[in-house]
């Protein structure tokens, strides 16, 4: 009699379990846990898909030149900030790109981030800003920025700066002004056109006043950038006005 009753007991329990799978938990474990596929992948994770959003770039509020019509045109747009903010420069300058007369070479400018990180207590914007004579906004861009470039783009670049300066020398030595010793071993200021003496050496020569960047009442108790000799000595500062250093 016991038997039957364990027997019956038993078999309604099996029919249970078909009936209703779900209401048996270790059922719902067989199914969620005894898969070959996902216990051991056959490929690497990095070969796996992986079906995970891609996240759209923020919208940047831009404004664009219509050069047909010569008007701008506001609206949004995926493009880096970077890009929004050189239009904004564009705009403000009536359509021009921004071209500041006074440059930082790149090798100042690799110079102030080096400062930077090593004694950023000590080299601030402000004191970078005052000793290189620019403003605080151009020695955040040169801190912020990232980009590095390659040597066939360092090799671009510097020869572009030396033809900035070429260029610029050429003018001021149109104005009688004697230019460093740099730029005439590159051609720059040489007599032409049949003349004995260059401009500079002309009568004209120092005409046109020059000043410095930094005010005269400029005077740095102490130099935030040493230069020292051979022999680890700091060099003395020797002052020279513009007419003798010229």
């Amino acid at each position: 009699m016991n038997c039957y009753f364990c027997a019956r007991r038993t078999l309604k329990t099996f029919a249970r379990t078909l009936v209703n799978p779900k209401s048996t938990p270790g059922v719902r474990q067989v199914h969620r846990y005894n898969r070959p596929s996902e216990s051991f992948p056959d490929t690497r994770p990095s070969q796996r898909s992986r079906d995970f959003p891609t996240r759209s770039p923020r919208a940047v509020a831009t404004t664009t030149f219509d050069e047909s019509t010569a008007e701008w045109t506001e609206g949004f747009s995926n493009r880096p900030a970077w890009q929004a903010e050189k239009e904004a420069i564009k705009k403000k300058l009536d359509g021009e790109a921004w071209n500041p007369r006074k440059k930082l070479s790149p090798d100042t400018m690799e110079g102030i981030r080096h400062l930077n990180q090593t004694q950023p207590e000590r080299f601030t914007t402000p004191v970078l800003a005052e000793h290189f004579k620019v403003s605080s906004e151009a020695i955040r861009r040169i801190l912020k920025s990232k980009w590095r470039p390659s040597d066939e783009e360092h090799d671009e670049r510097m020869r572009r700066w030396d033809k900035r300066g070429e260029r610029i020398w050429s003018n001021l030595v149109e104005m009688g002004i004697k230019p460093p010793k740099r730029w005439r071993e590159m051609g720059v200021g040489r007599a032409d056109n049949g003349d004995s003496r260059p401009v500079w050496k002309s009568r004209r020569r120092n005409q046109v006043e020059i000043r410095d960047s930094a005010p005269e009442t400029f005077l740095p108790e102490e130099d935030i950038i040493p230069i020292v000799d051979s022999s680890g000595k700091r060099k003395s500062k020797v002052t020279l006005p513009l007419s003798e250093r010229l």
